[in-house]
């Protein structure tokens, strides 16, 4: 490849501030959070033009896994707002209240800018070069906390990193660019017996009659109602778009991967009139703004998470944050999805093993720690892991719960003059278990929100050779259910009144500055 020197140049230095947070989804939200409320200044770069991330700009707007800590007051001004059901987001109102979060904390926030170096000296990072409207400028920083996603920052810097699946040519998990779907009629739609099975049905039947010219995924992933939308003009978000052979550190293939996608959404909003009930007089209004990047760089950090982790309920004695999803790697080469690992039983035959229902985990603050570089954490899916591990770790709510560990980390080295590897992690916790994040106590809830501290019978079991729907993840069988099934909604209900009360938060929605009215 032919090269070419960029010439040297001084850079104005715009900011120099405590703590700098570089990125603004989920994982950066809850950093620059934590760090600010913990008394540090801070800054939050963002590429993007709002926060958010995925969430919000990538419309998976679906917030599932463990609500803790400030996760307990985003939900709780969301839904003063009218800007969540269930676990489903509005998107634009989302945006507006993690701003106006962050700002009531103190945080500065620059958009529209990107990361393009890391400033280093005697292995410490002291800040970045950034480059937006404004041309090439630099930001001073005491503490750096990485949650860009791609993991740019600690690259830069000369971190180690891993990216793809070693088993098939470090090919990226599969990627997917959302749907934004207008008036559906929803009733219709959800009055469907078994909407899995049909999804399934019908993608088969178009691919085999041309209407797909092939197989882009073997079923719909998800399907979001937006919030506040009357049903008979429901708009929903769809994820059903994949490429795959996906090489995301790659600007050319990720471009590839939005053509190749879009022209997927057009096929589908067609395939969805002819094929699903509710669907005849919809339209596409767009697409996501954030091509669906599930993975790319895997920061190495002083303890690299795995997928044998997940199957084995790892504790540490680090612990700052718990995970209960299950195995989600969308399979890098082929339609489907990967949510097992492959491992020896005791008879030493290959078996696979699931992360299954009821199941927990914990997260390291080591995972958070990055080699050969201080003053420097990660957070969000940058985290340290293997390919698998990162899979079930990816979600936004464990990026959300990452975040709130880095910055609090990052904040709380600064005041007890230390880098952020010698920080007393007993400490750490203890300031977790403060700010409404549970790591003393068993989880009420574990994979599959059920009860997490029941031990699930096997023959209760549904693997996916015996899922007429298609699901590749090990799941209960119907009729045992109700052994094991929990009021989850009701139990988050109950500790996030808790957490609103011991924290002197109102009913109003008004406690955090924001008015969407």
């Amino acid at each position: 490849m032919k090269t070419m020197m960029m010439p040297a140049k001084e850079l104005p230095v715009v900011r120099d501030v405590e703590v700098l947070v570089c990125g603004g989804g989920y994982a950066g939200f809850g950093a620059a959070m934590c760090a600010a409320r913990n008394g540090a200044k801070v800054l939050l770069v963002e590429q993007l033009s709002a926060l958010g991330g995925l969430a919000t700009m990538g419309y998976v707007a679906l917030t599932f896994s463990y609500i803790e800590g400030i996760g307990f007051e985003l939900f709780h001004v969301l839904q003063q707002n009218g800007a969540v059901k269930g676990r489903f987001l509005d998107v634009e109102k989302t945006k507006v209240i993690l701003e106006q979060m962050l700002l009531k904390e103190g945080v500065e926030i620059l958009y529209n800018t990107s990361v393009v170096d890391s400033l280093v000296e005697d292995h410490t990072i002291r800040g970045v070069v950034i480059f937006n409207k404004s041309g090439f400028q630099a930001i001073r920083a005491a503490r750096v906390v990485d949650t860009s996603g791609d993991g740019d920052v600690a690259a830069y810097a000369g971190v180690p990193f891993e990216c793809g699946c070693p088993e098939l040519e470090n090919y990226n998990q599969a990627s997917s660019l959302v749907m934004h779907i207008g008036n559906v009629d929803y009733n219709q739609y959800r009055s469907i017996p078994s909407m899995q099975t049909l999804w399934l049905e019908k993608i088969q039947e178009a691919v085999a009659k041309g209407e797909y010219p092939y197989m882009i995924d073997k079923r719909v992933n998800w399907v979001v109602v937006v919030p506040g939308r009357p049903a008979e003009h429901t708009e929903l978000y769809i994820c059903y778009a994949h490429s795959r052979k996906c090489r995301c550190l790659d600007g050319f293939d990720l471009t590839r991967q939005l053509l190749e996608q879009r022209q997927q959404c057009q096929w589908t909003i067609e395939f969805c009139r002819r094929n699903i009930p509710g669907f005849q007089q919809a339209w596409l209004i767009d697409t996501a703004p954030l091509l669906g990047v599930r993975d790319s760089r895997r920061i190495m950090c002083e303890y690299k998470l795995t997928g044998d982790d997940l199957v084995n309920n790892a504790r540490f004695p680090d612990a700052v944050a718990r995970g209960m999803h299950s195995f989600d790697a969308h399979h890098p080469t082929e339609p489907g999805h990967i949510k097992h690992i492959v491992r020896n039983n005791a008879q030493g035959q290959p078996e696979k093993f699931y992360v299954g229902p009821g199941q927990w985990r914990e997260i390291p603050y080591r995972c958070l720690v990055t080699l050969k570089i201080d003053n420097l954490l990660v957070a969000g899916r940058n985290f340290s892991s293997d390919f698998m591990g990162q899979s079930g770790n990816r979600l936004v709510l464990e990026c959300l719960n990452m975040g709130q560990a880095a910055g609090t980390a990052a904040t709380l080295s600064l005041q007890a003059g230390v880098t952020p590897r010698q920080l007393d992690t007993d400490k750490l916790r203890a300031r977790l278990v403060e700010m409404g994040i549970n790591l003393y106590e068993t989880p009420k809830i574990g994979s599959g929100r059920i009860a997490a501290n029941i031990k699930v019978d096997t023959q209760d079991l549904l693997y996916p050779e015996q899922n007429s729907s298609g699901q590749a993840n090990v799941m209960l069988k119907s009729e045992a259910a109700h052994k094991y099934m929990i009021d989850a909604e009701a139990l988050e209900k109950e500790d996030m009144q808790k957490y609103l009360t011991r924290n002197g938060y109102t009913q109003n929605g008004g406690d955090v500055g924001t008015n969407l009215e």
